[in-house]
């Protein structure tokens, strides 16, 4: 099974021909095994574009008693065909679901699963910093050449959307030779696509042309028709601006011919982009208005799957929360449920008299007790925690700190600091007010946590300084924790504090491998970093080098 699961994606037929043979066995094989025959149906059903039928298979097998591993793919697939027929909303939350479980899976398999269509869903909401990091992170963790090429597509995505033209090259050819190797047909095409449309975009129509004839043989060999269509409304974009206009009304008409139904999908707003173009080149503009009326509609539907996509994610995103936070009451709830239970037995075995004298005991010495708990409670939380924020203090961060950078260094693990300093913070309390100014520090801690795991150590050290300790963690995992905190606090929506104005924040990262393991040292370094991440124009990463 393990080898048809690997077959599924370099030889469709020979993959279908074998699922046929499993599907005839299926009294030998175990509970354990039937799922996993479940799961490849499941795929085999997306193979042949039946998502319908798909989904209806997946969200069955959501609900029957599988192998911990199996569920989780189960999860992991049913978010593409989700994705797929617009059920954003479910499909987010089963998002949010399978990285939360991330940690608790073994089966390197499934976890490869999940991390690819993570990276590849992020990708696909255009939030380029979270998948580059989930990307990164299957490279690290792959142990299969397949999941690599995935890894190294998924990755060149987001460096396109970040616009880093300098790794997206270098890592270019080395990823789309991996692929081939192991006979990666379709993704190693999807790479090349992504090169072709980059040439066209910086207007290399020469080089782009060239470019499409070295890899159109190969991607009409596969027969898939997302490739085909992708490829050929590109060279049709590209015949146009070298005035080939017949070569391509040719390549449009083939890019049409492979469309799905998907009214919002690129390949067709590059077909008619083509198409009404070509045809003002033939002065034909009747055809050249209806096709420029096509392509509003696509471009409109295009902006309203987006806005779909967003707002489902940021629904599933607090649906999440909610549920998390209602489970955390439930428990709470359930903890006070058993205590009363156990007094309840306990004063059952006594008498009257006894019962009326403890209960007056115990609820002196409840109260009692309770007031001195709630005192030091909360003389503890003044002294150690920042009372804005919530997050530790100055003086509770250097303590903690310490504590976790002595474990790393007896046992010779890695650790990374971050600091981060609001740009122009001042100005947003002279303009608008302290008020405004501790919205913006709530704010800021709020969607910074949100990335942070429960051991690391987070404070506030001064008015508008943040520090984060990542014990385990390398310097290069803590600058990709620090960009996506970036880009995170550059996001928020201010109007929420009553008035209109833009956080951003400059960090500074150091690590253990070039700092050592003196916190004084550790913090000197990242803010030497973080000062030049502020010369070199705020609103930036920069890690501290020797």
């Amino acid at each position: 099974m393990e080898r048809l699961d690997d077959l599924k994606v370099t030889d469709v037929k020979a993959f279908k021909q074998q699922l046929a043979e499993f599907e005839s066995k299926t009294d030998s094989l175990s509970s354990s095994e039937l799922g996993y025959l479940q799961l490849l149906q499941g795929y085999n059903m997306t193979l042949s574009g039946d998502f319908n039928g798909a989904q209806k298979h997946l969200e069955f097998l959501l609900h029957q008693q599988l192998e911990p591993e199996i569920l989780f793919r189960v999860k992991a697939m049913l978010i593409n065909v989700q994705a797929i027929t617009q059920n954003y909303r479910s499909a987010f939350t089963l998002l949010q679901e399978i990285t939360q479980q991330l940690p608790d899976i073994d089966n390197v398999r499934a976890k490869e699963h999940g991390l690819s269509v993570i990276a590849y869903t992020y990708n696909q909401l255009e939030q380029f910093a979270t998948a580059k990091f989930y990307a990164q992170m299957l490279l690290d963790i792959a142990v299969s050449e397949r999941a690599r090429c995935h890894a190294n597509h998924h990755l060149l995505e987001s460096l396109y959307g970040q616009s880093d033209w300098a790794m997206f090259h270098a890592l270019l050819e080395p990823a789309i030779a991996h692929c081939l190797q192991f006979n990666e047909q379709v993704f190693a095409n999807l790479i090349r696509i992504k090169q072709h449309s980059y040439l066209l975009s910086i207007g290399d129509v020469q080089k782009a042309e060239t470019y499409y004839q070295t890899y159109k043989d190969g991607v009409h060999n596969i027969g898939y028709p997302l490739l085909i269509a992708s490829a050929a409304a590109l060279a049709a974009r590209t015949a146009v601006k070298l005035g080939k206009i017949d070569t391509a009304l040719s390549l449009a008409d083939m890019a049409l011919s492979h469309q799905d139904t998907n009214q919002f999908s690129l390949p067709l707003i590059n077909t008619y982009t083509a198409l009404s173009e070509a045809h003002e080149a033939n002065q034909d503009y009747k055809s050249a208005l209806y096709f420029q009326t096509k392509l509003r509609d696509a471009l409109k539907a295009n902006s309203d799957n987006r806005f779909a996509q967003q707002q489902a994610y940021y629904l599933a995103r607090a649906e999440v929360d909610v549920k998390n936070q209602r489970i955390t009451l439930l428990d709470k709830d359930n903890q006070v449920l058993v205590l009363q239970r156990d007094l309840y037995e306990q004063d059952a075995q006594q008498n009257r008299l006894l019962v009326l004298v403890l209960g007056a005991i115990v609820l002196l010495a409840s109260v009692l007790a309770y007031r001195g708990m709630t005192g030091r409670y909360r003389f503890k939380k003044i002294a150690e925690y920042d009372q804005l924020t919530g997050i530790s203090n100055r003086y509770h961060f250097n303590k903690q700190a310490r504590l976790a950078l002595q474990y790393c260094e007896q046992n010779a693990k890695p650790v990374a600091v971050i600091l981060f300093d609001l740009d122009h913070f001042k100005q947003i309390n002279d303009l608008h007010g302290h008020a405004a100014g501790d919205w913006a520090l709530q704010a800021v801690v709020k969607t910074c946590r949100n990335f942070m795991r429960n051991n690391d150590v987070f404070g506030r050290i001064g008015g508008e300084e943040f520090a984060v300790l990542l014990p385990g963690c390398q310097t290069d995992k803590a600058a990709l924790l620090a960009e996506i905190c970036r880009d995170a606090i550059a996001s928020i929506d201010c109007s929420d504090s009553g008035f209109d104005f833009v956080l951003t924040a400059s960090f500074g990262v150091s690590g253990s491998g070039t700092s050592g393991y003196i916190l004084k040292q550790l913090l000197s370094d990242a803010d030497n970093a973080m000062y030049q991440a502020k010369a070199t124009g705020r609103n930036t990463v920069m890690a501290f080098s020797n």
